[in-house]
């Protein structure tokens, strides 16, 4: 005999769905919620004030020491007046803050991915929260933020079509494809998502025209195809144009060194739990797929291809945990039935509250305060020597590591910086040049922005370092805890 749940047992139960929502919105908030100790933000905050002050975009380089006019674009540029507005106006707390909300905002849009499938809300919060936590080193100041969310919204609204086979949803894409665009280049995957669509669709019909029978839903081939070029067309309103795919292929074609040079870019090591579960939540989407038992071009290849892009490069992990549980949404959707949980304003409210209660007591027990932030970045970049050079007004030409260029370029703009953050303006070959100096391999006497080099701004710990202190061309005229400035002749190194 079935017992009947008491009103006081619906209630607890209630609660405990509440708290377990808000501890799931809670895995991005809290990795989000550390000091700002990000390299990149420092001159993307530049590129924002120069935007403001000029009121236009660049077009050509302004800032660096050695490639000043040379063609180049900040296809991030909305993202950098957002942060420098941000960061203006509510300091590194605001952007703490920024982060976290971006976090909760791509939770959200994560969750609705797999809502609606009539899984039992633990595994439900459980594949989210796995999920996330293959996203959570991705919740740093990057414009890949925008992507994240972005394309979740894009997933969101492409697997509700299919699901309702009711295509007026589409036109919003062409939208969220123009904001996309202005923020973030990696727009370009979202297109491949709509281009698959559109070509399960063209799959099916000549597939009709030949006898066969494709088991995808009936959408319109005329209505994709021109929701497809209209979110091309969306992506061309930008200041940039054409540019902008003309750096996709560079990205693609030539700048490729930076797979090698870049951590960020560097395949999964399986050294950590994260890449342990974006490989699960892989096999979880493959396994839904095979469970279907019909073949879906579009899911299928779009597995493929995420899988593709994420393997390849660490940074892109949120594709394939994204891109997985649509699928296994999607799954449960066709073969569970629908019995959908649905949250009351009540068990929102409290799920908000507990949210906010645990980030409140998380932001005090870390220090997120503005003068503790100050002290963060102060321990991490060389705060103290660029007031050093600043009091002392030492002159450049400036040599500085990769890691450190977005710092002085935001820091000291009256010495341009011969090397930053900024892959597409500089190129693989200068960059790998560069960082082969700095680790002190064979011919690092002879890097040529070392040998024009006034002054160095070097990291304490850097092989270069070591080399550099006891070279007679170059003398020591401040060392702290984590940086060393040294003054010396252009060409030194050479004599």
């Amino acid at each position: 005999m079935q017992r009947t749940l008491s009103s006081s047992e619906h209630s607890g139960a209630a609660i405990r769905r509440a708290v377990l929502l808000a501890l799931l919105f809670l895995v991005p908030a809290v990795q989000a919620m550390l000091p700002i100790d990000d390299p990149d933000i420092w001159w993307r905050f530049r590129m924002g004030e120069w935007i403001v002050t000029h009121r236009t975009v660049p077009y050509v380089d302004h800032f660096s020491a050695n490639d000043l006019g040379k063609p180049w674009i900040e296809y991030s540029w909305i993202f950098a007046l957002v942060v420098y507005w941000v960061h203006s106006y509510l300091g590194l707390v605001g952007m703490v803050y920024f982060i976290v909300l971006m976090g909760l905002s791509v939770a959200y849009a994560a969750y609705r991915l797999i809502r609606g499938g009539g899984l039992p809300i633990h595994a439900e919060v459980a594949l989210v929260a796995m999920a996330l936590g293959a996203m959570k080193s991705l919740m740093t100041p990057r414009p890949w933020l925008i992507t994240i969310l972005f394309f979740a919204l894009e997933l969101n609204i492409l697997y509700r079509v299919r699901t309702t086979e009711k295509d007026k949803l589409l036109w919003l894409l062409p939208i969220l494809f123009f904001a996309w665009a202005n923020f973030h280049i990696q727009f370009v995957y979202g297109l491949a998502a709509v281009g698959l669509l559109f070509g399960e669709a063209l799959l099916a019909s000549c597939a009709k025209s030949l006898g066969w029978n494709l088991a995808v839903p009936a959408l319109s081939l005329r209505t994709l195809a021109l929701v497809t070029l209209a979110c091309v067309a969306a992506t061309l309103l930008t200041p940039y144009h054409y540019l902008l795919y003309d750096q996709i292929l560079s990205y693609m074609f030539v700048q490729v060194g930076a797979f090698q040079y870049l951590s960020e870019l560097h395949p999964m090591f399986f050294r950590s739990p994260g890449d342990w579960l974006v490989l699960a939540m892989t096999l979880f989407a493959a396994f839904a797929l095979g469970w279907q038992r019909k073949w879906s071009p579009f899911s299928t290849m779009l597995l493929l291809i995420a899988a593709f892009v994420a393997f390849r490069a660490r940074r892109d992990a949120w594709m394939i945990a994204l891109v997985s549980l649509a699928i296994i949404g999607d799954t449960a959707r066709s073969v569970l039935p629908d019995k959908i949980y649905h949250f009351s304003k009540g068990q929102l409210l409290v799920a908000a509250l507990v949210s906010l209660t645990v980030l409140y007591f998380i932001g005090h027990n870390r220090g997120i305060y503005e003068k503790n932030l100050q002290a963060v970045v102060q321990e991490k970049f060389p705060v103290q020597a660029v007031h050093y050079i600043k009091q002392n007004r030492l002159p450049g030409p400036l040599f500085n590591h990769y890691d450190w260029g977005g710092f002085l370029l935001w820091s000291l703009p009256e010495i341009p910086v011969p090397l930053d953050g900024r892959t597409n303006l500089f190129g693989d070959r200068r960059i790998e040049r560069s960082l082969a100096a700095w680790d002190g391999r064979a011919g690092w006497e002879s890097e040529p922005d070392l040998l024009k080099a006034r002054l160095v701004i070097a990291e304490k710990d850097r092989p270069l370092t070591t080399l550099l202190k006891s070279h007679a061309g170059f003398k020591v005229v401040y060392e702290d805890h984590n940086s060393v400035v040294f003054v010396g002749e252009p060409s030194s190194t050479g004599k």
